[in-house]
């Protein structure tokens, strides 16, 4: 019998693909074996972390004539200096794709301290997705869930370099069952995907590292000052996802008795007044970034 799932029950292991879960488990620094696991998963063979050092989050541009500053959801380095940056994405947004790329090129360029020597390090962005992409040939994606974006040649497809290497993980296109996980890479994934809805362990969440994730996803682990941490990411979110609905509504009302645009303008700013951020404005209203920023 496979895991059974119920979202009726106590949550037991927190949910990655929530802002509390993710922060719980790659905010803290003793999770460090588990998170440089569930990188490896994703990373190629010959880029396998042994080693992880946390990196800030926050940065101001770089970009000339920019003071604006961006911040990562995680990022870590390794050894060889190469950087790895994990963004969590469980609403569709315009441009996200286009905004992975940002991220990743803002890192790597931050490496270039001279501005003449482009010696540096590469730069792994990995996409932790609670949606589906709309990849353009479906039929070739139906059973894939992990997919790899680099600058290649178009024809042989030769890498003359590592630079940006942007992975996507599409958690909602594994649909592997607890008894169908064979491999390392599927239990990881299965832990990654379901961990939020499991009333029990796997079967084989005794192995390393998958007992490694599930202990650091455990909730019942956590210290009391992490738990309390916890608690309120958990209720900040669940009050920020209320507003949300609200301001949906909202712009739905406001839609049918103005132009449409122009209610999603409305929406934009109600949100920003009550302190939502930039990225979850874009996903509520479909607007891009920049209209927001200036609102």
């Amino acid at each position: 019998m496979g895991n059974k799932i119920h979202a009726e029950t106590e949550q037991r292991y927190v949910d990655i693909l929530s802002n509390g879960g993710f922060k719980a488990f790659f905010g803290d620094e003793s999770n460090k074996e588990a998170v440089m696991a569930l990188l490896n998963t994703m990373l190629p063979k010959h880029r396998q972390i042994k080693e992880i050092y946390y990196q800030p989050t926050e940065h101001q541009g770089p970009v000339i004539g920019q003071s604006k500053e961006f911040k990562y959801d995680f990022m870590c380095s390794d050894a060889s200096g190469a950087k790895f940056i994990v963004e969590m994405q469980r609403y569709i947004e315009k441009s996200w794709f286009k905004r992975c790329v940002s991220y990743a090129s803002r890192a790597y360029d931050r490496q270039n301290k001279t501005g003449f020597d482009y010696d540096v390090p590469p730069v792994y962005l990995i996409g932790l997705m609670g949606v589906d992409i709309d990849h353009p040939d479906k039929e070739y994606w139906e059973d894939r869930y992990i997919s790899e974006y680099t600058f290649r040649e178009k024809e042989c497809h030769d890498l003359l370099d590592e630079t940006i290497v942007i992975i996507f993980a599409e958690l909602t296109r594994f649909h592997k069952t607890e008894d169908e996980c064979v491999t390392l890479d599927d239990k990881l994934l299965y832990l990654l995907k379901n961990s939020g809805k499991m009333e029990r362990p796997p079967k084989w969440a005794g192995e390393k590292p998958c007992k490694d994730l599930l202990d650091a996803f455990a909730i019942g682990g956590f210290s009391k000052t992490k738990r309390e941490q916890y608690d309120k990411d958990m209720y900040d979110e669940k009050r920020r996802n209320g507003e949300l609905a609200a301001a949906r509504e909202d712009g739905i009302a406001e839609g049918h008795a103005r132009g449409h645009a122009e209610a999603k303008i409305e929406m934009a700013i109600k949100l920003k007044a009550l302190g939502v951020d930039i990225d979850t404005i874009v996903q509520a209203t479909g607007l891009d970034r920049e209209t927001v920023e200036k609102l």
